[in-house]
C-alpha cells in the first residue's frame, strides 16, 4: 500500500478504494462518489454529464470510472459500514444504502445538460446522524457554481468547506477524492482527512491544490 503525499493533516493514496483500505481508519466519511448515471437515466442522458461535451471541457473525459452502475459506490458503503458518513447523489436516482437522516441540495445555479422534460440544476447530498449546526443561518440547501477546469463532476471548495464545518469530530476519509476538494477543505480547517483517488492526474491536481496552502482563496473545487 502505497502513500501518494502526506503532510500534517492529509493523507493520499493513489489506487482502488476497494483495495486500498487505510481510509477505513476514518472517522467521518464525506464523499462524493461515481452513484450510476454515466449510462443515463431511464434512457435519458447521464445527469450532468453532457457538459463534458461542450468546447471549454474538450479535454476532460465525459465520465468517471465505474459510473455505470451504482456497484462500486455501494460496495464501498457496505464497507464503510453504519458509521458517520455524506454522500452526494443523484435526486433522479434512489437513495444510497445509507441511514439517512437528512437530505441537503446543492444548488449548482446553472442547469445540467441531463436528459428529460426538466433540466436539473441540483444534486442530493444524503447525510446520517450525528453531523452539527454550525449556525442558525446553516440551512438544507447550498448555493455555489461549479468550476470544473480539473474535474467535469469537481465540487466547490465553498460547498465541502461548509459540509465538513459540520462534520462530527474525528478523522475525515474521502474513498473517491475527484480533485480534492473534500482534503483541501478539511486541512484548511485543521481536520486530519484521508482520501484515495483511482486516477493518478487527479492526484497531481489534489497534490497542486494542497501546494497552494494558504495562497490559495479561489472557490475552484
Amino acid at each position: 500500500m502505497s502513500i501518494y503525499y502526506q503532510d500534517d493533516a492529509v493523507t493520499l493514496y493513489h489506487g482502488d478504494c476497494r483495495e486500498v483500505t487505510a481510509w477505513l481508519e476514518a472517522d467521518v466519511l464525506v464523499t462524493d462518489p461515481p452513484y450510476g448515471t454515466a449510462s443515463g437515466v431511464n434512457g435519458a442522458d447521464g445527469y450532468g454529464r453532457r457538459e463534458a461535451r461542450e468546447s471549454r471541457h474538450a479535454d476532460k473525459p465525459r465520465t468517471i470510472a465505474n459510473d455505470a452502475t451504482t456497484d462500486t459506490r455501494d460496495a464501498v458503503l457496505a464497507m464503510w459500514g453504519n458509521r458517520h458518513a455524506l454522500v452526494f447523489g443523484s435526486p433522479r436516482l434512489p437513495d444510497p444504502p445509507i441511514e439517512v437522516a437528512d437530505r441537503l441540495v446543492w444548488d449548482k445555479k446553472r442547469p445540467g445538460m441531463n436528459g428529460g422534460p426538466w433540466r436539473y440544476r441540483h444534486e442530493s447530498i444524503y447525510v446520517t446522524a450525528g453531523f452539527v449546526r454550525t449556525s442558525d443561518a446553516a440551512v438544507s440547501i447550498f448555493e455555489a457554481f461549479p468550476d470544473q477546469k480539473d474535474h467535469i463532476h469537481a465540487k466547490p471548495l465553498s460547498l465541502m468547506t461548509a459540509l465538513v464545518a459540520a462534520a462530527p469530530a474525528g478523522v475525515i476519509a474521502d474513498p473517491f477524492s475527484g480533485s480534492g476538494s473534500t482534503l483541501v477543505a478539511a486541512a484548511r480547517m485543521g481536520r486530519k482527512v484521508i482520501g484515495v483517488e483511482l486516477e493518478e492526474r487527479y492526484c497531481e491536481v489534489i497534490v497542486s491544490r494542497l501546494a497552494q496552502g494558504a495562497f490559495d482563496f479561489g472557490e475552484p473545487a
